[in-house]
Order: C-alpha cells, then sequence, then structure tokens
C-alpha cells in the first residue's frame, strides 16, 4: 500500500515541477529591446504572445507588463483597461482567505497566485495616474489618485510602525498637486502633509530626502489655507529661492516634469541544504541580484525667446530602494514559511517511505528528497517592467512658447519638447526612460 502512495505522489510532485518548470519564462531581454530601439508595435505583440508563458498563478504579472508596455507606446486605452483589471485582480488575490496558503506547503510558493508586494500594489494606481496624466485626462488621474490614497489609506490602517512601507510619499505629493489644480486646497494641504511626513521615512530607510518643491507648495498651500502654525512644524526654515505665492499662481504657468527611469531590479535564487537525521532539508530564497543606484537627480534645459534655465530635477521615488527593503523587512517571514514547509515536506516523506523491506525505504526516502531538491524554488516573481526610479520637479513660469530639451542616454537621440504655457494653467510633461525590465 505505501508503494502505490509513493507512485501517486511521486506522479503529482513530477507534474508540479513539470508544470512549475514551464511557467514565467517570459522573453525580458528581447522585450526590453524593442523597447528602447523604438520597436512598440513588436513590444505590444511579443506581451500579449507570451500571455501564457506567464503561467496560470502569475496573471497579474502579465497584465502590469501589458499596461506598462502599452503606457509606454501612447497606448493609453488599452493600458488603462490592464491598470484596472490588474487592480480588480490585485484586491482579489489580496482578501482571498489565507487557507490557500496551506497549498504551498507541499510544493512552493508558485502553486499560489503572485498577489504582489503592498508597494507593487500602490504602483498600479501611481502608473496609472502618470498615464492618464501622459495622455492629458486629468479628471481620471484625480480619480486614480484618490483610489491610491484609499489603498494607502487602508495600509495605514492595517500596518504597524514595524512594517516601512505602509505610504507612498510620491503618490501622496502627486495627489496634492492634482487636488491643487482642482483647487481643493484644504485636501491639497493634507497631501502635501502627508508627503512631508512619508518624506521623513524615505529619507531615513532609502536616502530620498524630501524635494526641495515639496516644501515651497506646502508652504504655499498652508498660508492660503490659513494652517501655517502646522506648516511650520514640518518645515521651520524660512525658504525664499523659487518661492511663489498662492495669488501670482494665477498670472504663471507651472510645468509639471516627471521623468520615469531606469530597470526594476531582479530577484535571484539562493539555495541551501541542510542535513538532517530525517533526510537534507532543502531551503530556498529570493534575493536581488547587483543593481546600479539611481543617480540623485536628473536634468535638463528650459528656454523661451527672453529665457533660459537649467532645471534639476530631484528623485522623489527610489524604487530600487523600496523593492529591496520590502523583501528585507519580509525576509524573517520567508525564513519561517520556508522552514515550515520544509519540515512538512520532511514529514511527509517519513509518512510515504514507511515500508517492511528497508531497502526500500531508504529508495523512496532518496528519491523523494532528490526530487525535492528541485521542487523547492524561491519566489522570484516581480514586477519587472517597473522603472527603477522617478524624478519630479514643479516649475512656474511666464505664458509663452517655451522648449525643454532632455540630455540623450546611451545610444538615444536628445529629447525635445515645445510646450505652450498658459497663466494658471499645468503642462504636464512624462519623459518615460524606462525599458523595464
Amino acid at each position: 500500500m505505501g508503494m502505490v502512495r509513493f507512485f501517486k505522489i511521486l506522479s503529482a510532485l513530477i507534474s508540479v515541477l513539470v508544470l512549475g518548470s514551464c511557467a514565467n519564462h517570459v522573453a525580458y531581454n528581447t522585450l526590453s529591446q524593442y523597447l528602447e530601439t523604438g520597436n512598440c508595435d513588436r513590444a505590444v505583440q511579443l506581451v500579449e504572445e507570451s500571455r501564457k508563458d506567464y503561467g496560470t498563478n502569475s496573471k497579474l504579472l502579465f497584465l502590469l507588463d501589458s499596461a506598462m508596455v502599452n503606457m509606454q507606446c501612447q497606448n493609453f486605452k488599452t493600458a488603462q483597461k490592464r491598470f484596472q483589471e490588474a487592480q480588480d485582480l490585485a484586491q482579489q488575490l489580496w482578501t482571498m482567505s489565507l487557507s490557500r496558503e496551506t497549498a504551498s506547503l507541499v510544493a512552493n510558493d508558485y502553486m499560489l497566485s503572485y498577489q504582489g508586494e503592498d508597494y507593487e500594489r500602490a504602483m498600479i494606481h501611481l502608473m496609472s495616474t502618470i498615464a492618464y496624466l501622459d495622455a492629458n485626462n486629468l479628471e481620471d488621474a484625480l480619480v486614480e489618485c484618490r483610489r491610491l490614497d484609499s489603498l494607502l489609506t487602508l495600509y495605514n490602517d492595517r500596518y504597524d510602525e514595524k512594517n516601512v512601507y505602509k505610504d507612498d510619499a510620491f503618490g501622496r505629493y502627486l495627489s496634492g498637486i492634482l487636488n491643487e489644480a482642482d483647487h481643493n486646497l484644504d485636501a491639497a494641504f493634507i497631501d502635501y502633509q502627508k508627503a512631508m511626513k512619508t518624506y521623513a521615512d524615505y529619507e531615513k530607510f532609502y536616502h530620498t530626502p524630501v524635494p526641495p518643491s515639496l516644501k515651497e507648495d506646502f508652504l504655499r498651500v498652508a498660508k492660503a489655507v490659513d494652517r501655517m502654525k502646522d506648516a511650520r512644524i514640518l518645515v521651520p526654515e524660512h525658504l525664499t529661492a523659487g518661492t511663489v505665492s498662492q495669488k501670482n499662481t494665477q498670472t504663471l504657468g507651472k510645468i509639471i516634469f516627471i521623468q520615469l527611469a531606469g530597470k526594476a531590479p531582479v530577484k535571484r535564487e539562493e539555495k541551501i541544504s541542510i542535513p538532517t537525521r530525517m533526510g537534507p532539508v532543502t531551503l530556498a530564497f529570493p534575493k536581488f541580484a547587483p543593481f546600479s543606484w539611481a543617480p540623485k537627480s536628473t536634468q535638463f534645459i528650459l528656454k523661451s525667446e527672453t529665457d533660459q534655465r537649467i532645471i534639476r530635477a530631484p528623485l522623489v521615488e527610489d524604487i530600487n530602494a523600496i523593492a529591496l527593503k520590502n523583501l528585507a523587512d519580509h525576509r524573517a517571514r520567508i525564513i519561517t514559511k520556508t522552514i515550515a514547509r520544509a519540515i512538512a515536506k520532511q514529514v511527509a516523506i517519513q509518512q510515504v517511505a514507511k515500508n517492511d523491506d528497508k531497502n526500500v525505504e531508504q529508495a523512496i526516502k532518496l528519491t523523494l528528497n532528490l526530487l525535492n531538491l528541485f521542487l523547492e524554488r524561491a519566489d522570484l516573481r516581480s514586477w519587472r517592467t517597473l522603472p527603477a526610479a522617478i524624478y519630479m520637479t514643479r516649475v512656474f513660469v511666464k505664458p509663452g512658447v517655451w522648449q525643454m530639451d532632455i540630455p540623450a542616454r546611451g545610444n538615444e537621440k536628445r529629447k525635445t519638447k515645445k510646450i505652450l504655457v498658459k497663466a494658471g494653467k499645468i503642462n504636464y510633461i512624462i519623459v518615460n526612460d524606462s525599458p523595464g525590465l
């Protein structure tokens, strides 16, 4: 009877191994090349043709990659459709019963649907907002920012102080900008205030300081809503350079420059095997491969017929650093879960291998332990089409025609944009220099 059980379990484990090895083999390098060379038709086609390669349990990643590729290729309608589908699926998976976690104890985490990390779920709303801005759809951008606010509020209510990523500083800043543009200064003040507080955590954990423009915007709106006393708690210094009164914003135009740059980090597997009395225990953990840290700022030239400025856009969201810290924060939980799974597997192996013939018993144990060596895999899934970093700045200029020159990167051509600036209006300039991958 033991041998019958052995062969049934062996057959099931081999099926899991085959299915797992076939999943998530997406040609990211090829996709990156298409995006870097501007071959958008082939990039979009490759993602759609690769849908099955993501595997059943990585549907969320397909939706996210499809959204980002279509966003970069200016296919905004398709991009937003995918972002909305991703939001719905991520929410469904996040709220699903924890009973599904038991499935991973018999194999590995690839048996579970990928639900995304907390920061990745927030990035769905943030990237959707940026895509709406790129399409000049300000109404829907504000709606998406409010959805982001609801998610971040949920994080704050759920997590204690030990969880580093429970708010998104840049998301809060962008929400404040959009609320201010919508003439909701009270909401803008609250968003700017939350952004200021969250950037204090960003500087501590990700080495990303408060953007100078945020301090200026915070103080300007605080004065307009008579909240300077509250504002001075967070910005005690007096700013002079670059400050514009709320009244003067109506006579000037505003340019919001957002740049997505670099490649998201890639996970690699770290595997160890520990000999025990019951047999070897195999443990596999994810870690990030070495990557280049984002520079602290980028710059561009802004000029009109009578004026020329060199503008610095500071780093406002270091996604690489957030991802790295997020994985470090979860490492203890990953180790605990991996050890529990390894112990459960060894107990199962001991039960299945029981046989009156000790030679047969040892053969069964050896076979199952060797199979488990290949079966145990670290979960290396992540949203790889995210940029590594986001840069942003806000500039007030006189109405008129302005030209923005953005320095070339690598073999790329210099980007030049003509901007018609009107008094009291905002121009959102989105530059996507991220092939993602």
